[in-house]
């Protein structure tokens, strides 16, 4: 009897392999081809993602909006933009809360546009944060010691003198800064809206000079001529004038808390800042800059000049913390013949010696051409 060969001819083999050839092919296009199922995983990852993200915007810009629909029912005094409280008459035109927050009035007067930059901090500076206090930065004006009679540290005006500077923590700023996180300070230093040409500004006036800068309108804007010529007397009543009939906000003449937090913000960016003798125009640099008619002029070596507000480079969107012109502030020095403080050098000083964080005392009656004051902001409470 004759035996049939069942085995699997060539044919069928080479059928076969085409066959799975064929399938494998699809399985792998389908698997991670252009539409592949790796692919369209992929792809939703990223979509989910991405969607996840919106979402997380959205919900941020939900409860900004939520917060300040409450607060305008409640009839507080601001609304929050990028986890940052704006006061009521401002807006927000530029900055992020980590580069320099910048608000600027809108408040119907001639002195509109007056801006003013975000420094954010907590009483404790507990979680990272920036604390609100007094510091020595300078190894010659240092720390030493607490005087009784303010509560603070004594901060020595240098290693060899027996002269402090000390000041009680202001309790409006404070309370503002324990609800809000942070308080404001001029973007510029201050300036004026224009010169009565009549009024004596020679350093034999000093007491009354002050008198021509528009009887007392004070503007914090670009380009403007800086206040100086003024005492320090007068500078906090102008300071503590700027928005009194606004009760959205607190002006105050910028307190040795503002000054030195202000510094500590900007070192977040430019560290070594307040001892650092390039960062603003002072004597014995190249400086070039834009004048109030618009034409650009160049600082003779070794002169300094008095510029502008707004024309040196800013850090954290802050101009002038050091150089152009001393600042007053609220701290005193025990030297009870010039008990009065002002921060960061001038433009005839050697940077070298007058940086942002140095301090100077004077007397009360003291104004000349190469000091003026900074304005700070308290959100109402």
């Amino acid at each position: 009897m004759k035996r049939e060969n069942k085995g699997i001819t060539l044919v069928a083999l080479v059928i076969t392999i085409i066959v799975l050839l064929i399938l494998a092919g699809i399985t792998i296009n389908l698997t991670v081809g252009q539409r592949g199922i790796l692919t369209r995983a992929q792809e939703a990852g990223r979509n989910y993602q991405e969607a996840a993200r919106k979402e997380d915007e959205d919900l941020v810009r939900f409860l900004e909006e939520a917060d300040n629909i409450i607060e305008e029912i409640n009839g507080n005094n601001y609304t929050i933009v990028d986890g940052v409280p704006v006061p009521k008459g401002f807006e927000h035109i530029e900055g992020t809360r980590d580069t320099g927050f910048v608000i600027r009035d809108n408040s119907g007067t001639e002195t509109d546009g007056n801006e003013f930059v975000w420094v954010p901090c907590t009483e404790d500076g507990e979680d990272g944060s920036i604390k609100y206090g007094r510091y020595a930065f300078l190894a010659s004006q240092s720390a030493d010691g607490m005087d009784s009679t303010t509560n603070s540290i004594k901060i020595k005006y240098s290693s060899s003198d027996s002269y402090y500077f000390t000041e009680a923590m202001p309790s409006i700023e404070l309370n503002s800064i324990k609800k809000y996180g942070g308080f404001y300070i001029g973007r510029y230093e201050v300036g004026i809206v224009e010169y009565d040409t009549n009024v004596e500004t020679s350093n034999s006036s000093n007491l009354s000079n002050w008198t021509g800068y528009c009887n007392g309108k004070a503007v914090v804007q670009k380009g403007k001529q800086v206040w100086n010529y003024i005492t320090r007397d007068k500078a906090k009543e102008v300071a503590e004038g700027m928005y009194v009939n606004n009760d959205t906000v607190i002006s105050r003449l910028c307190s040795s808390y503002a000054w030195d937090t202000t510094i500590k913000f900007i070192e977040t960016k430019n560290v070594g800042y307040a001892t650092n003798s390039t960062q603003g125009n002072y004597k014995n640099t190249t400086f070039s800059y834009t004048n109030l008619n618009g034409e650009i002029q160049t600082k003779v070596s070794g002169t300094g000049i008095l510029v502008p507000t707004g024309q040196t480079t800013p850090v954290n969107n802050i101009y002038d913390m050091g150089g152009n012109v001393w600042k007053w502030t609220t701290e005193v020095c025990n030297n009870q013949e010039n008990p009065c403080t002002s921060r960061g050098g001038s433009y005839i000083s050697e940077g070298i010696n007058s940086q942002s964080g140095v301090r100077g005392y004077t007397s009360q009656a003291h104004a000349d051409d190469r000091i003026g004051f900074r304005i700070t902001l308290y959100i109402g409470l």
